[in-house]
């Protein structure tokens, strides 16, 4: 059994905090949107059946009772009885509170693992907890949260794991912490690469989501309307060339097949239905939006390492400021 604090309570962390209870672990969250909800009613998710997921196969909802876990919305209060892992699950527009949130948990010896979408994580990360200690987690999931706090699994659901420093050895042991939770797991041996492979979706998705504002649009309407989709396709092209120009710049030798991993995107979004990503339901909420990792930070690389990306500019330029 491991002691595992989650800090952040939305849809991913209170998802994946639900499968590790089920798991058999020590699961406490830091919340604090959802703090009442959790203390009161527990955790609440409902599930669509997915391979990638054990408990799916087995329960279209999970009730999982106060008594089961911990919530608090101290950080201190959280590790007060020793800790093992602490997974970052907050937004990406929430990183600079993350030294706050989670550095209790580090000086009791924690290992940080970041559940957070986009470029650079880890090495904000590592700027106040030891390199060693910091792992990426990357979630290939569809789910949303409702306005009470009950958890909406639509799609997919596994996860790929990486070492800051890319060491197989500890790779393997946060793999077996989600595989113990009947999640399936990747173990791509460059966290980069796999980084540059998820930005392939955000960038393009979550981005034309939201471009010409409110309300937003679904990833149907992209995938059906001829234009947006094929500006799409452009967008990921464009984030699979400067993906592969950065593994270059930092000498490493995996590169990403554009043409395939393009196909498999679109693959992969033709399952999940009229998918609402998670910019949208910012944007619909009135809360920042995730544009510094997701986007501002890989135009900026592509910019520095020379690499043309006027689709991902003209993207850029037109998102509202966010975090």
């Amino acid at each position: 059994m491991a002691r595992v604090v989650i800090v952040g309570a939305g849809a991913i962390g209170q998802f994946y905090g639900a499968q590790l209870v089920l798991g058999g672990h020590d699961v406490r969250f830091v919340a604090r949107r959802d703090l009442d909800v959790l203390r009161s009613r527990g955790l609440r998710v409902l599930q669509e059946p997915t391979p990638h997921v054990a408990s799916t196969g087995r329960r279209r909802e999970l009730s999982i009772p106060p008594s089961s876990f911990r919530a608090t919305g101290d950080p201190i209060a959280a590790v007060r009885d020793g800790v093992d892992w602490c997974l970052l699950a907050t937004k990406a527009s929430a990183l600079p509170e993350a030294k706050r949130l989670c550095g209790p948990a580090v000086v009791a010896g924690a290992r940080v693992a970041a559940l957070l979408n986009g470029l650079g994580v880890e090495d904000a990360v590592a700027a106040w907890c030891p390199p060693e200690r910091v792992y990426g987690v990357l979630c290939f999931i569809c789910v949303n949260r409702d306005d009470d706090g009950t958890v909406r699994h639509l799609a997919h659901g596994r996860v790929g794991v990486g070492h800051y420093q890319d060491e197989a050895g500890r790779r393997a042991v946060l793999a077996g912490l989600w595989r113990s939770a009947g999640i399936e797991v990747m173990e791509p041996p460059c966290l980069l690469e796999a980084r540059w492979r998820k930005l392939a979706w955000n960038i393009p998705f979550n981005g034309l989501s939201v471009d010409g504002g409110a309300p937003g649009r679904g990833t149907r309407i992209i995938l059906d309307d001829p234009a947006l989709r094929a500006r799409c396709e452009r967008l990921m092209r464009e984030t699979i060339r400067a993906g592969n120009a950065d593994l270059a710049a930092h000498g490493r030798r995996e590169r990403i097949d554009e043409d395939a991993w393009v196909a498999e995107q679109f693959r992969l979004t033709g399952e999940m239905g009229d998918y609402l990503t998670s910019t949208v339901l910012d944007l619909r909420a009135g809360r920042p939006l995730e544009t510094g990792p997701i986007f501002r930070e890989p135009l900026a690389r592509a910019r520095s390492l020379g690499q043309a990306a006027p689709e991902l500019e003209a993207l850029v330029a037109a998102l509202p400021d966010g975090g």
